[in-house]
């Protein structure tokens, strides 16, 4: 049997090819990824260039066109993906794809933050933005897999920086805001895994099945098992073991290798055993027939492969012979020779194909937009483009609610930042939400008024004292559950010491923009959709309108509580206040004796000592009130502070 199995590997040439590429290419790398956004079109993002221990980790993308053989780096706008390896990537749509996850060198792991790269426009129009997401994510991990099942977008397994996992993530792209799901799969599941591969297979019995294979498990050994997840029509999730045909060759346990489909069949590509230079065999499993099929070996692990029609590609890795310095050859295997004499692994023939997913097939494809008029954009053919679209929110029930906006087609774009992390509409009614909102109205309506506001000093404070003491309640609920350090994400406008100054306030609001969604001419610019607030303490004391400011910023963090940010100042203390004007003014204006248990004093003072002390945004910025003392050597020491 040995014998024959050895004549079948002989006869069983993998046809291969080194391609020549033109363009600008990229460094030789491992531990990047390849996605492919159309059908003639890939991105490569990430890695790790170098050799023989010198590594650098890279957060570079390029383009590669398989009609010209052309790469192009891709300089990109937008807030793009931190320098990382050991990624997960997987296009959404014609020429979007979106990344996870990943290593960032030393020990560290990238953040949790989902990036979408945008080439709709182009390649010289490439953006990167991070998806807002709402609850919680699957985490920082590496050596994890990421497919897109339409609509849903899954994660699976690899490393948390503590230990390989085997659970499974799911965010539905066509429910917003979005929000990711662990999903409670019943039945049997694979074992815990990194370094393993996934693939959609899209035809046969397992279409619509993310499909994985192999891997590395928790004692350090390779696996050979292959996994499909399944979602049936009542929305449950289970996993099924593929059988393996009795009395053939078992697959080869491996890990660091890639899985593709062609067709119904998996093509496995490199890896490692945990024999340390062993050559694996390229193998091809037919989910059809659960029978394995072995070719001449690409040696080959930590790289990227991708499939068009029937030929597969290769770029980067280790080849075993030089396992410590990275290549950059892209190597394309024929897949239609090389199954000659087993046709039935070769992808059908397909008969129709849904408009816009062959890029050389769609009327789009180089079309410059036209100019716009009143109308929107009008294209030759015909086809008009609205110039207005409309943002309508939808209950758990999947029915649609009376908060409807209307919003010009050029700040779409900004409207994913207004549905960022923990986004709440307060017009949608949950609980005692109308309470709440009765609440917001009683003070911005009449606060929140850049062009207009006018007040003399000294005045009596023109708001009941019931109504304040249940706006410090409402919002002390939000900033105890806060952390000591906010991460934040960039375009955000910092406000520093306000000190009652509400004139400044509306001024600067009027000149620069409003926390609002509203937009008037002449009386207000909202731009809270794309941008957050950060104000960094000393709200009250020495100015007159420090009830004003207060009341304000606490009515906004109540309705933007994910764009509105607070951060406790030198100011924001019992002494200090007393000391330096806010205890008179709540004296004089409210009427009330700061030292009375229920006085709005004594309420707003035990609401500072809940405030979050900093604020860090993109990972690259520090905000604190005033500094950080000869102490502090580390985010993370403000982190332990108690509150």
């Amino acid at each position: 049997r040995k014998t024959k199995t050895k004549q079948n590997q002989r006869r069983r040439k993998t046809k291969m090819e080194k391609l020549e590429t033109f363009g600008v290419p990229p460094l030789p790398r491992f531990g990047h990824s390849i996605t492919a956004v159309t059908k003639t079109k890939v991105v490569l993002f990430g890695g790790a260039t170098g050799d023989t221990g010198k590594y650098s980790i890279t957060g570079d993308a390029y383009s590669f066109d398989l009609t010209t053989r052309t790469w192009k780096k891709l300089e990109g706008t937008g807030i793009a993906p931190s320098p990382r390896a050991a990624h997960a990537s997987s296009a959404v749509e014609s020429l979007q794809m979106v990344v996870y996850g990943g290593a960032t060198g030393g020990g560290a792991l990238a953040s949790d933050d989902l990036y979408l790269l945008d080439l709709r426009n182009g390649d010289d129009a490439a953006q990167w933005m991070i998806v807002p997401v709402i609850g919680t994510t699957p985490g920082r991990r590496y050596g994890h897999s990421l497919v897109f099942s339409k609509p849903h977008l899954l994660v699976y397994g690899g490393n948390t920086g503590n230990e390989p996992v085997n659970d499974v993530w799911c965010l539905n792209v066509d429910r917003a805001p979005f929000s990711w799901v662990r999903l409670e799969c019943s039945g049997d599941c694979p074992n815990v895994r990194v370094y393993h591969s996934a693939a959609l297979c899209s035809t046969g019995s397992a279409t619509g099945m993310m499909v994985i294979f192999g891997g590395r498990t928790s004692d350090q050994s390779a696996l050979n098992d292959t996994w499909g997840l399944r979602r049936h029509r009542d929305g449950r999730w289970d996993w099924v073991k593929a059988p393996y045909k009795p009395n053939s060759d078992l697959p080869t346990c491996r890990y660091q290798h890639t899985t593709t489909f062609l067709g119904s069949a998996m093509a496995v590509i490199g890896g490692r055993t945990n024999q340390v230079g062993e050559s694996v065999p390229f193998e091809v499993y037919d989910t059809e027939t659960s029978e394995w099929f072995k070719f001449e070996s690409i040696q080959r692990f930590r790289h990227s492969s991708w499939v068009m029609d029937a030929s597969i590609y290769v770029h980067g890795g280790f080849e075993h012979e030089t396992p410590n310095i990275p290549t950059d050859v892209v190597t394309c295997i024929d897949a239609a020779t090389l199954f000659k004499n087993h046709p039935q692994l070769l992808p059908k023939p397909t008969y129709g194909q849904p408009l816009g997913t062959n890029e050389e097939d769609s009327t789009m494809r180089g079309v410059s937009l036209p100019d716009k008029n009143s109308n929107g954009y009008e294209f030759s053919n015909g086809i008009k483009l609205s110039s207005e679209a409309y943002i309508v929110n939808w209950n758990e029930n999947d029915e649609p609610m009376d908060a409807v906006r209307k919003i010009p087609i050029d700040a779409l774009m900004e409207e994913s930042k207004r549905l960022g992390v923990g986004y709440h509409d307060p017009r949608v009614k949950q609980g005692p939400g109308k309470e709440i909102e009765t609440i917001i109205n009683y003070f911005l309506d009449p606060l929140l008024r850049p062009k207009e506001w006018n007040a003399k000093p000294n005045s009596e404070f023109p708001f009941k004292k019931e109504g304040i003491l249940k706006l410090v309640e409402e919002t002390s609920q939000i900033v105890q559950k806060q952390p000591t350090v906010l991460n934040l994400r960039a375009p955000t406008k910092i406000f520093g010491n306000l000190h009652g100054r509400y004139h400044d306030l509306m001024r600067l609001f009027a000149l620069f923009g409003a926390p609002t969604e509203e937009r008037e001419e002449g009386y207000i610019e909202g731009d809270i959709e794309g941008f957050d607030y950060l104000f960094l303490g000393n709200y009250i004391d020495r100015g007159c309108f420090g009830l004003e400011t207060l009341c304000l910023l606490l009515a906004l963090k109540l309705q933007y509580p994910a764009q509105i940010h607070l951060v406790r100042g030198s100011h924001e203390d019992r002494k200090i206040a007393k000391q330096y004007g806010f205890a008179e003014e709540c004296q004089r204006r409210l009427k009330e004796d700061p030292e009375s248990p229920g006085s709005v004093f004594n309420a707003v003072c035990s609401f500072f000592e809940y405030l979050p002390l900093a604020a860090v945004i993109e990972d690259k910025i520090l905000c604190v009130h005033s500094g950080i003392g000869s102490k502090l050597n580390s985010v993370s020491q403000i982190t332990a502070i108690k509150r």
